[in-house]
């Protein structure tokens, strides 16, 4: 058994001679000819292997047979890590016999005699092998076909696979390559991508799974632990931003990043360079794709919202078409941004900044000493810390005009994602009453602020200023200020009233 770690990066066919002239390649330790190798992937055909992590091919190389066992592992930014079991074997039918004992659950076992090729996967592959010092890694060049009985799809990528080393070489030499060359992260395995082929699925949108932390962590571990956290909520949605139709998609993609950027705010007191980072400037550029389509959403449904009053239908006519059309724009450049090598590249250099602890650059001591604290300390004063300044901002509420409602929701969201991020740290019931109270004042918040938004979009969408639909809108959110801004005080009273769960 090993464990498989690569970096797995898509190429276009006509970028291939790029790659093959790259210095970095010509400068390769050694390198094989083009080879080709056949694979059948096996499976029951309601995907028990599937389901429970589990994947099993046999693949042709030359006369051999290799029969090969995966566990499912982790993807994000790219990096995929599993298990895996290689066995030569003489047939083209798997084996259970050559399988280690306790690798398959017994309800798998139990059901191996109804596996059956699914798909298989058909290509040239090219191999390069580049050592620096105690790290060597495998380049190996991907071109051909994945295919069911009924369907195909063309097969062109580049993996960069750890044979031995720092993992954080992988995206050093992936960085390199794409400084020259358009590649973009390919998240899914061959494996993943025959599945879909075989049995097409719905893309679906995920919320954030709760972060696993332990009171004994460091400081450093958690933060790099939630950062992969973030940075696996944003993956898991692409698909549905990309070839979904869920606004869901979007917004999660949103969060995600929104998370991730409160996360490294939360932590600035050992990140103390990090708001003038390069990093930064693509968080925020991605961020700001995002809301975009995430603004013209939450207008479009709002207005649908308007339109089931028989009052408000004739008027907003013209202007369901202009919000439907500034979307699809929205959505377009979205999708461009997220299939461009830019996003891809920050994906990458997020990966390679957390993997190395690429933070400790240029910190002194004592910033050091404190990421080897233990987390618990950290989490109980950046928590009061971030309190302290709601309660600040949160004086006179009733009074605050449009722009300090907005700092305010901003330190709210800040505080609730540091609740949740260490929830893990503090008694769940203490937590989950505390995160309540702070989620209803935040949706008060958000109402009040589309007021802001839509004020924006109707200027982007350049409705003029003494139009009727202008001054429909205007008495709408006049209407709903009125209304929500009584219920955000009683909210915000509540939560104060309510006890901290943090020392």
């Amino acid at each position: 058994m090993s464990i498989e770690t690569e970096l797995k990066l898509a190429i276009s066919p006509e970028n291939v001679e790029k790659l093959l002239q790259h210095p970095l390649l010509h400068n390769a330790t050694h390198s094989k000819p083009a080879q080709r190798l056949y694979s059948t992937y096996f499976d029951t055909l309601n995907h028990a292997l599937l389901q429970q992590g589990i994947g099993c091919r046999i693949r042709r190389v030359g006369k051999k047979r290799i029969q090969t066992l995966k566990t499912a592992g982790f993807g994000l930014g790219g990096l995929h890590q599993r298990q895996e079991w290689e066995t030569n074997v003489e047939s083209d039918v798997p084996s259970l016999e050559v399988i280690p004992e306790g690798v398959l659950p017994n309800r798998i076992i139990s059901r191996f005699h109804q596996i059956e090729p699914l798909f298989t996967t058909d290509f040239q592959r090219t191999v390069w092998y580049i050592v620096e010092g105690e790290n060597q890694v495998e380049v190996a060049l991907d071109q051909g076909y994945i295919k069911t009985q009924t369907s195909s799809t063309d097969l062109s990528e580049v993996e960069l696979e750890l044979k031995s080393g720092d993992p954080r070489i992988l995206y050093q030499i992936a960085l390199e390559l794409q400084k020259t060359i358009p590649l973009t992260i390919e998240n899914h395995s061959k494996a993943a991508r025959g599945y879909a082929l075989h049995t097409p699925r719905s893309p679906v949108y995920h919320k954030a799974p709760p972060v696993e932390l332990i009171a004994s962590m460091t400081v450093e571990a958690s933060l790099s632990a939630i950062l992969w956290h973030c940075i696996g909520h944003l993956n898991a949605n692409e698909d549905m931003v990309l070839y979904g139709d869920d606004i869901e998609g979007v917004h999660q993609m949103r969060v995600a990043l929104r998370r991730l950027r409160s996360c490294l705010s939360l932590y600035k007191e050992v990140l103390p360079e990090m708001r003038d980072s390069e990093l930064w400037q693509e968080l925020k550029w991605i961020s700001a794709v995002l809301g975009i389509a995430r603004d013209w959403d939450v207008f479009n449904l709002t207005l649908q919202e308007m339109q089931t009053q028989t009052f408000g239908q004739a008027v907003l006519e013209d202007l369901q078409s202009i919000v439907m059309n500034a979307r699809m724009t929205a959505y377009s450049l979205t999708r461009e941004a997220i299939r461009s090598p830019r996003y891809s590249r920050l994906l990458l250099s997020l990966g390679e900044w957390i993997t190395e602890c690429g933070w400790r650059k240029g910190l002194n001591n004592p910033i050091i000493t404190q990421l080897e604290q233990p987390v618990i300390g950290f989490a109980n004063r950046i928590l009061q810390t971030q309190y302290a300044y709601v309660c600040k901002r949160g004086k006179q509420l009733h009074q605050l005009d449009a722009t300090k409602l907005h700092e305010f929701r901003i330190a709210i969201k800040k505080i609730g994602y540091g609740s949740r991020f260490f929830s893990d740290l503090y008694p769940a019931k203490d937590v989950k009453r505390y995160v309540k109270k702070l989620a209803q004042l935040q949706d008060e918040l958000g109402i009040l602020n589309d007021a802001s938004v839509a004020t924006r979009l109707l200027n982007e969408a350049k409705i003029d200023d003494n139009a009727a639909t202008r001054h429909f809108l205007n008495g709408w959110y006049a209407h709903q200020h009125i209304v929500h801004l009584k219920v955000l005080v009683e909210a915000w009273q509540n939560l104060l009233e309510q006890k901290v769960f943090w020392k």
